[in-house]
């Protein structure tokens, strides 16, 4: 399994259970993360716009409706969170960055910096850093990346550049390569801090790991 870390980590260990807040989970990624958690006796409350699309239950799992686009109806989520998590995808755009990712990041900057909370992650993908195109086939960088998925990756690139002016986060960027719908897996993870891929790996990697 092959993905890269952005990270600005500076949180200690944590300690018996925590409270969790997932941006992003009525998505395919955020439902695995949220049951995921749930068994690993987080705390989780899910942010969302639609309940009915999270048909899973436990007694660990809170879903609240919520715009995270406004910063007042945020605010008391983060207030109680220890750690928050974003799986968050948006319609693809064509002509200009898709400006969502900035946005989100800004508000949950300022309302962790209003309560004092500091752990956040955020799931991207491969490829935010235009650099790292030049690792890719011609048919993903000349078609793939321009053509399909670079305004999204272009929007998360903002938001991960925003996050490196920030002095009171800890937050980390987890890249993975392309998703797939398999099922968790046994195998190694592999990151690279450096780059936004992973040289000389599979660009595929299972969602549920």
């Amino acid at each position: 399994s092959h993905y890269f870390i952005q990270s600005n980590l500076r949180y200690s260990a944590m300690s018996g259970q925590k409270r969790l807040v997932v941006l992003g989970a009525t998505g395919a990624t955020g439902q695995l993360l949220i049951q995921q958690a749930v068994q690993r006796n987080y705390l989780v409350t899910a942010l969302v716009r639609t309940p009915s699309k999270i048909t899973f239950q436990d007694k660990n799992l809170t879903v609240e409706v919520c715009n995270i686009f406004d910063k007042a109806q945020l605010q008391p989520h983060v207030d109680t969170a220890d750690v928050i998590m974003s799986c968050l995808g948006f319609p693809l755009a064509w002509s200009n960055p898709v400006p969502h990712f900035l946005t989100v990041a800004q508000n949950l900057s300022e309302c962790m910096k209003e309560s004092g909370k500091r752990r956040v992650i955020f799931m991207h993908a491969w490829y935010t850093d235009p650099a790292s195109h030049a690792h890719a086939s011609f048919f993903i960088r000349n078609v793939f990346l321009w053509l399909v998925i670079g305004q999204s990756l272009a929007g998360m690139r903002l938001s991960e550049k925003f996050l490196e002016t920030t002095d009171h986060l800890d937050y980390t960027c987890v890249l993975p390569a392309g998703l797939t719908n398999g099922p968790v897996t046994d195998q190694e993870f592999l990151t690279n801090d450096t780059d936004s891929i992973v040289p000389g790996c599979p660009s595929r990697i299972s969602r549920a790991d």
